[in-house]
């Protein structure tokens, strides 16, 4: 019984598996570098103001922490230690998205450049532009990922392919963006990757401002400024999940292990 016992937390571990197998191991064979410039800046939100100091900065390594302001404008980005014959694309998502919106193995498209020459990002095809930060309140920082790929060619890639890496997105204005399948896009395109960083954003007075002022992104000030003294505080546990695309994984994660773990209580026993 002991033994059976030790099995099943074992099981479900090694079932779930790592969602994110796209995120490459080990060091890396050139220097990528990701660089912000924010000027200071003060937002007047929820009834009070948000000072956001000037600062410039640079993510060249993983878990470099930001604000959704100071990287609210695109960066410039710098690739070194490579030929100047090879070509390169970038793709930024975030991992941390959920349901139909994102799965940390669909993630949610931020960016996307392809046929970068001469080691310069700014010779690149911009086929889908820079979205920075904008995590919604109450929830844990997310995690904003840059990829930098070696293509074998040149890639003919429009803003037209990109549903075809998104079958699974059904969130209305993120066509072509939510649950992003890096994997597929990789394999298709040939691509390899050469340089990688990550930066985390949790929620500040820009993104607030920007749920508030701006009417695409489907919140109003009450739900912007959740969490704050003078509106509904945050959920002390999170909400059950609900989208579909969790439910499926978790359904199958458990039946997966539910069937190793009857196998293995039938040898013991």
């Amino acid at each position: 019984m002991l033994s059976t016992l030790f099995i099943i937390p074992t099981l479900l571990v090694l079932s779930s598996g790592t969602p994110d197998s796209w995120v490459p191991p080990g060091d890396l064979p050139v220097n990528f570098t990701v660089t912000f410039s924010a000027p200071e800046t003060v937002y007047n939100v929820c009834n009070r103001n948000f000072t956001q100091s000037a600062r410039n900065f640079s993510v060249d390594t993983t878990g470099v922490v930001v604000t959704p302001g100071e990287t609210a404008n695109a960066p410039t980005m710098t690739i070194a230690g490579a030929s100047s014959d090879d070509m390169f694309s970038i793709l930024m998502i975030d991992s941390d998205g959920k349901g139909d919106v994102g799965l940390p193995i669909f993630p949610i498209l931020h960016m996307l450049i392809t046929n970068i020459t001469n080691a310069d990002p700014s010779t690149g095809a911009v086929i889908d532009p820079y979205g920075g930060p904008m995590p919604p309140p109450c929830i844990a920082a997310r995690t904003y990922h840059y990829l930098l790929f070696k293509q074998t060619s040149a890639l003919s890639l429009t803003v037209a392919d990109l549903p075809t890496y998104t079958p699974n997105c059904s969130f209305s204005g993120l066509e072509g963006q939510c649950n992003f399948e890096v994997a597929n896009f990789m394999s298709t395109n040939n691509l390899t990757t050469v340089g990688y960083v990550t930066m985390v954003a949790g929620v500040d007075g820009y993104s607030r401002w920007s749920y508030v002022n701006n009417p695409a992104l489907g919140r109003n000030e009450a739900s912007a400024c959740q969490g704050l003294d003078g509106y509904d505080p945050c959920p002390t546990a999170p909400p059950s999940s609900s989208g579909k695309n969790v439910m499926v994984s978790m359904s199958a994660v458990m039946a997966s292990a539910l069937c190793l773990i009857l196998s293995f209580t039938f040898v013991l026993n």
